[in-house]
């Protein structure tokens, strides 16, 4: 007989992040699970769901339901530098892609270098690179390094703007941030594209540096991810200025009391709000493999403060 486990909701202590129990992702979420599922994140940001069994398929399911999926903004990189789908780095459906250190032979790559599912990640959301960036994301663990490695890292931005001074509050109200397109999450150079020598060299959107969840009429730091000088800068200030305010941001935002990390086992998923938190990663070893798939929720225009 087998056991039924009862839904529930568990919070991880932290600023944010909870584990929902009773819930099985490869079935469509629809009605009263839905609303339940809904109501989690949008109260804790970051859910973990264990003990799944997921196809590509599925994941693309859990995120029509939350409101559709949409393909990361750098596939197209990869597809314009000749890479071919259903390789190791472009995946069959554009709505999936590999975080993986593994090669097209499924083994790790020997270099460490290469292995770019094993590298540590700056702090980062997903994708705010893009002119609609995606409201969540869907993370799921395939193969995960035994001796660790990899956690996953999340910060809660409501609180990163709540917690600032008035003053503060005050002098980024209205400011606006350009995301530069050319460098990936662990900071190096996408294919096809040119690192900036100047703030004219920058390609990307401009998002406001404080932004509203559409759900809950909250105000959250929208810091979306950081390089050297030129790159990712306040395009109402002078550099000098810009970088220092965001040095002040960037450490508030990320500071260990608005934090919670996750350490990975096979068969979870971590579902996450994109609008109100920032992630990373830590390095794992890049010998052992590490298989996760991604898929990410579609966004809408960005609302800001």
């Amino acid at each position: 007989m087998s056991t039924v486990i009862e839904r529930d909701v568990i919070p991880s202590g932290k600023a944010l992040g909870a584990e929902v129990t009773g819930v099985d992702l490869s079935r469509t979420l629809t009605g009263d699970t839905l609303d339940f599922v809904r109501a989690a994140w949008r109260n804790h940001l970051v859910l973990l769901f264990r003990h799944q069994s997921l196809s590509d398929e599925d994941l693309l399911r859990v995120a029509d339901a939350l409101g559709g999926s949409q393909a990361t903004g750098s596939r197209q990189y990869f597809v314009d530098a000749g890479y071919k789908e259903g390789t190791a780095r472009v995946s069959r459906l554009p709505g999936i892609s590999y975080i993986s250190n593994l090669d097209d032979d499924g083994k790790p790559f020997l270099k460490a270098e290469h292995a770019s599912g094993s590298q540590r990640l700056f702090w980062h959301t997903d994708n705010s690179y893009t002119e609609t960036p995606p409201k969540g994301s869907l993370l799921y663990s395939i193969q995960v390094p035994v001796n660790g490695g990899g956690e996953t890292l999340f910060a809660n931005q409501y609180d990163a703007y709540d917690s600032l001074s008035e003053h503060l509050k005050a002098q980024i109200e209205g400011l606006h941030i350009r995301h530069d397109t050319s460098r990936n999450t662990a900071g190096g150079k996408r294919p096809t594209q040119k690192l900036p020598a100047s703030r004219e060299e920058v390609e990307g959107p401009v998002h406001p540096l404080v932004r509203i969840h559409p759900d809950t009429g909250r105000k959250a730091l929208y810091l979306g991810r950081r390089y050297a000088a030129p790159s990712s800068y306040i395009v109402e200030l002078p550099q000098d200025e810009s970088e220092t305010l965001l040095d002040t941001l960037w450490t508030n935002a990320t500071r260990p009391s608005l934090t919670w990390a996750h350490a990975w086992t096979p068969g979870e998923v971590l579902l996450w709000d994109n609008r109100c938190t920032l992630h990373s990663r830590t390095q794992a070893d890049h010998t052992q493999p590490r298989e996760l798939h991604r898929t990410l929720v579609k966004g809408e225009p960005i609302i800001g403060a």
